[in-house]
């Protein structure tokens, strides 16, 4: 077959499937073979067919520029583009552009709508004579209609290999012809242009940003690496030196024809004692704080304290858990190859517990303001008052470093070396931390920039909300501390004053009950306004609070009573409260059910359901959480209680932030180096790669720990020592 034959057949079918196949809600409408038939009635489909090359150059040439300006990017690029379709016609090496072209992919009925080409041969393309230029896979986006009808699901995706000089945003020229022809003569497909967004592979070069990484990451991995070398390398030396001693004071002793003892004031031993002991310099305990035989020590240990709160350990792992599993299916729509599966899997029941897993994140608002309640009570009881300087600084320095070495290199440094067919997902997230990143170490993520979602590491916003209520928390524990009543009131008006507010805006903007196929999600209203703001997410942590201050007060006469129960009453008690509180936790999770099925169906809640749900959900979750946790501490847990608190919980649990800051990115580096379409079936293959990035995100927490987080600890002891 000759090269230009071959070449006009992939194009036919790569143009075929960008006009026609791709829109398949007018294909499971209509029987194929009207549809095809109709399509092919028209004089313009016929005249491509003829000569693909010719038709298109004929259509676009009337929307390229005439004359190039040198410094007009998108004139050189379009110029670039009608080039290469000339020499399509003779290069020898045209079959490799073709190539690299977007194709019709199997299983477009089923909402394939990714055209993916072959990264690898257009990016292994170089300048020659039949191209004059080098290449680099470019991405078209568009959302195509049939009348008023629109495909549903993600854009149509369409991998195209055009010149280096071509930037995003460019080939507006060319745009506006492919329109045009769309538009105008491909009846009844329509494509608005507004729709239609381009972005081309990026050369990222190291910023300021990568440079900080690499210098933070350097002297992390220098200080453990000498910090491990430390104790070892002084013990060599310490015995190096008591053996020369030994060899002088023989020495001395034979001068001195001294037979079987040392003399106590001989020169030798003044000047060279064996063994001394000598005090370890601050830069030497310094480095040992970083040493991986302590660190390692500090995490596997599983010896508890007397007063711990065992039964969160395994719910801090199975909370973190669910937040993956989440994410696994959201950060896989970015590349998803099976739309249409994809609106039956969300219909199914049982996949609810996987898109509804938002009220995983609220579980850690409950212990968090829970335990610091628990400890900041136990503090003022025995102090009267408490370190304000100690407490807000071991917070920040303890989540602050570990927080920054994933925002520089999840920000600055994973675009530079993960590379893909889908790298753009990685590319908007290097946007915004180039802007924001500062906001990270300030935790004011989910304020700044206020009236758009542009977040750097995306995960984040958990930590400035988490952040944001340890610093006001004090205030409602001393109040609690000082006067119970008053404490009580102003914690539940601050709670019912947030759960209102949910309900308001909720009402206000006419919003679904989740961002999960709400047609607010396009612009984030949701998210703005209800997702990641702290006066509409603190109802768990005020719980969490209110909580640890009544098990502080409450727990021992609470056991005592239990205790004196008899056994069958403790055990319908036990079941009473264990039945009651999963059961609010099941309608808070599967409730919602009912509003997905709607919602695929192009229909969704009304207004007072949402609003019912927004207003109580968080509550409802953070309220039986804390009751299991209590019942637990009493002695009312059973097998479920010795489920939780089993000890190898301890171990992962201590890792738990680090899988959640890492996650994302382990998750995004899978997506953007994927040669073909996500798909989400089977659920076995989801399932394998769903442990794998949890046994990933598990692996970088540990490195994370070792090397950041437990050396940070170590060193805050030294400090307090000394």
């Amino acid at each position: 077959v000759s090269t230009q034959s071959t070449g006009t057949i992939l194009i036919t079918f790569t143009l075929i499937q960008l006009g026609v196949s791709q829109h398949y809600d007018i294909l499971l409408n209509n029987p194929p073979t009207s549809a095809l038939s109709s399509l092919q009635q028209n004089r313009e489909i016929q005249d491509l067919l003829n000569n693909p090359v010719n038709y298109l150059k004929d259509q676009l040439l009337s929307h390229l520029p005439q004359s190039v300006d040198a410094k007009d990017d998108s004139a050189i690029c379009e110029e670039k583009i009608l080039s290469l379709m000339e020499s399509i016609k003779t290069s020898k090496e045209s079959l490799r552009f073709v190539d690299a072209l977007g194709k019709p992919p199997s299983g477009f009925l089923n909402g394939n709508t990714v055209l993916m080409g072959s990264y690898d041969t257009c990016k292994s393309m170089i300048k020659s004579s039949g191209y004059g230029s080098n290449y680099k896979p470019c991405k078209i986006k568009a959302v195509m209609t049939a009348g008023n009808k629109s495909v549903p699901g993600t854009p149509v995706t369409w991998t195209v290999c055009f010149p280096k000089e071509c930037r995003d945003g460019n080939f507006t020229s060319l745009k506006k012809g492919l329109l045009n022809i769309i538009n105008s003569r491909w009846d009844p497909i329509h494509i608005a242009e507004s729709s239609v967004v381009t972005t081309c592979d990026k050369d990222y070069e190291y910023d300021a940003g990568a440079y900080c990484a690499i210098i933070l990451i350097s002297v992390i991995v220098f200080m453990v690496v000498v910090g491990s070398l430390w104790d070892p390398v002084v013990m060599l030396m310490t015995s190096l030196k008591a053996s020369e001693d030994r060899k002088v004071l023989v020495n001395a002793g034979q001068e001195d024809e001294a037979e079987d003892e040392i003399v106590p004031d001989s020169p030798a031993i003044e000047s060279k004692p064996i063994m001394a002991p000598t005090r370890n310099s601050i830069i030497g305990e310094v480095f040992k704080c970083f040493s991986l035989q302590r660190t390692m020590g500090a995490l596997l240990t599983t010896t508890t304290k007397e007063g711990q709160i065992l039964c969160m350990n395994g719910i801090r792992v199975m909370s973190i858990n669910w937040v993956v599993l989440g994410h696994v299916y959201y950060i896989g729509l970015g590349a998803a190859g099976d739309l249409l599966y994809i609106n039956d899997l969300y219909r199914r029941e049982s996949f609810t517990f996987a898109w509804n897993g938002l009220p995983s994140v609220d579980s850690f608002f409950v212990m968090s303001g829970f335990l610091v309640s628990l400890l900041l009570s136990k503090d003022l009881a025995r102090k009267g008052k408490f370190n304000a300087l100690g407490y807000y600084l071991h917070r920040y320095l303890r989540l602050t470093l570990p927080f920054l070495v994933v925002t520089l290199g999840q920000g600055f440094l994973a675009q530079i070396f993960i590379r893909g067919p889908f790298e753009d997902v990685l590319s908007k997230g290097h946007s915004n931390c180039e802007k924001w990143w500062w906001t990270n170490i300030l935790y004011i993520n989910n304020f700044v920039p206020w009236n758009k979602i542009e977040i750097c590491v995306g995960q984040s916003w958990y930590l400035s909300n988490d952040f944001q209520f340890f610093v006001f928390a004090p205030a409602f524990i001393w109040l609690l501390y000082k006067s119970p009543r008053t404490g009580v009131s102003v914690t539940l008006v601050t709670l019912a004053c947030s759960c209102v507010a949910a309900g308001v805006i909720t009402y206000g903007y006419d919003l679904g009950p989740t961002t999960v196929f709400d047609p607010n999600a396009a612009n984030f209203t949701d998210f703005k306004l209800l997702y990641d703001k702290p006066w509409i997410r603190c109802p768990p942590y005020l719980i969490g609070i209110l909580g640890g201050w009544f098990c502080f007060k409450n727990l021992d006469s609470l056991n005592l009573y239990i205790s004196r129960l008899g056994f069958i009453t403790k055990m319908l008690l036990s079941a009473v409260l264990w039945l009651t509180t999963c059961t609010v936790q099941y309608l808070v999770v599967f409730g919602l059910h009912n509003d997905m099925l709607k919602k695929t169906q192009g229909e969704k809640l009304t207004l007072s359901e949402s609003v019912l749900y927004e207003t109580f959900a968080r509550s409802a979750w953070g309220i039986a959480l804390l009751i299991q946790i209590i019942i637990c501490q009493c002695g009312l847990g059973g097998v479920i209680n010795k489920v939780l608190s089993w000890r190898g919980w301890i171990v992962l649990s201590r890792l738990t932030f680090g899988v959640y800051l890492l996650h994302f990115i382990i998750i995004q580096s899978f997506i953007v180096q994927l040669r073909h379409p996500f798909f989400y079936k089977p659920d076995f293959e989801i399932a394998i790669l769903y442990i794998g990035f949890l046994g990933m995100s598990y692996m970088a927490a540990a490195l994370l720990y070792t090397m950041v987080e437990q050396p940070l600890i170590f060193v805050e002891r030294m400090t307090y020592r000394r």
